[in-house]
């Protein structure tokens, strides 16, 4: 059986070809496809905290955005100039409002604290502990901004006490910052 050399040839080609083809182009792409796989999976193994880090960054964001608020708020709280004048007779009515007698109110000079400037208030009232406790309240819900640097309580007698607040009046920029 003699098998001509052509038909020898064919088959070897026939078989060279996809072989060659597999050993220069499927095998590296394989090797790289798999290298790649491996690659990927090594990194997200690597971020198995990515939502909780993803979720702390919303919340700290939020926080921001509320901080901001907040800070832009308070700014606008701040007049241009002292106005003591309003505060004060805001503040005394309150206080009587609520049944207590103002002994003394004094200002004092003011200072300078950064961009913006202080005038100490001296407030001084008597009366039941309850009603102190609504004039603090009223305090800090008044639109100026305003700062409780000092309060001082003494027991005059079994339902009087006697308060001194020292407050801070800001003033100053009047929003500007």
């Amino acid at each position: 059986m003699n098998i001509p050399f052509r038909y020898f040839s064919l088959v070897v080609l026939l078989i060279a070809v996809p072989v060659s083809a597999w050993a220069i182009a499927y095998r590296p792409m394989n090797i790289a496809v798999h290298s790649a796989a491996e690659e990927i999976r090594e990194r997200t193994s690597k971020l198995t905290n990515y939502d909780d880090v993803n979720s702390q960054y919303r919340e700290m964001k939020t926080i921001l955005d509320s901080l901001v608020e907040a800070n832009t708020t308070a700014l606008q709280r701040i007049p241009s100039s002292n106005n003591a004048d309003e505060w004060l007779e805001s503040a005394s009515d309150a206080a009587v409002s609520f049944g207590l007698v103002v002994q003394s109110v004094t200002t004092s000079g003011e200072r300078d604290e950064g961009a913006f400037k202080l005038l100490p208030v001296d407030f001084v009232v008597s009366g039941k502990f309850a009603s102190v406790y609504k004039l603090l309240q009223h305090l800090e819900q008044m639109t100026r901004l305003s700062r409780i640097e000092s309060m001082t309580i003494h027991r005059l007698d079994n339902e009087t006490v006697e308060v001194r607040f020292v407050i801070h009046l800001v003033f100053g920029n009047g929003g500007e910052q």
